[in-house]
């Protein structure tokens, strides 16, 4: 794993406690969104785009 990962684990934005089961990771070049109650649920990818851009 990268030195340089953060991992941002006040969860993705909202306040509500299912915004909280979600935490991003950001590796050099690549992002993870992964659900902290399940390991095996991710999404990675190389290209970051907000949920206002798929609105």
């Amino acid at each position: 794993m990268d030195s340089d990962a953060t991992d941002d684990t006040a969860g993705l934005a909202g306040d509500d406690d299912q915004s909280q089961r979600y935490a991003e990771l950001t590796l050099d070049d690549e992002f993870v969104i992964y659900d902290r109650e399940n390991h095996e649920a991710w999404i990675q990818s190389t290209v970051a785009v907000s949920i206002e851009d798929y609105q």
